[in-house]
């Protein structure tokens, strides 16, 4: 049990009592000494929703991060790139490709793959515009939760839903 003083604030595990220090008081010496016991106060609907709803958005935010969202498979290897690995492969590909050379080298999760430059451009757009098409997707369930009227509503709530498609990529033309 904790009590507080008359403005509120947390009674110490010592007080002071008939002129005396006393330690771990009882219930009955802190009211003796003008403390109340506090009472956790009561939850509102508008503190549960608010609660609610920052926790579902946690999820989503979580879900987006999973590989669930951020996977593609690669002639059957799952694999991910993030945003900014693929702008710096892009232009790492961009420079071999300008120096003459055909193909070039990815990594992928520790594995190398040897891919004609243009189709690894072609690649990484499409894991670009998929990446792009779940980020629209994460998003539009976070501002949908935010609007959600009951506890209830947003606990029902499927963020799953409206993802696109994995990709299936082939390093093959």
């Amino acid at each position: 049990m904790r009590y507080v003083d008359d403005k509120g604030s947390f009674a110490p595990k010592a007080i002071e009592l008939d002129g005396m220090l006393v330690l771990n008081p009882t219930a009955e010496q802190y009211e003796k000494a003008g403390y109340t016991q506090f009472v956790e106060p009561m939850q509102t609907v508008e503190d549960e929703l608010r609660k609610a709803i920052a926790a579902k958005i946690e999820e989503i935010r979580e879900y987006d991060k999973s590989t669930e969202v951020n996977s593609f498979s690669l002639d059957g290897f799952n694999a991910w790139i993030n945003r900014e690995d693929r702008i710096g492969t892009r232009k790492a590909i961009e420079l071999i490709k300008a120096s003459g050379k055909q193909d070039c080298e990815i990594w992928l999760q520790g594995v190398q793959l040897k891919v004609n430059c243009d189709l690894a451009l072609r690649l990484l757009d499409e894991v670009g515009r998929y990446a792009y098409d779940a980020y629209n997707c994460t998003q539009s369930h976070i501002h949908a939760v935010s609007l959600l009227k009951s506890v209830e509503e947003v606990n029902n709530y499927d963020y799953k839903k409206g993802y696109p498609k994995k990709l299936e990529l082939k390093t093959t033309l």
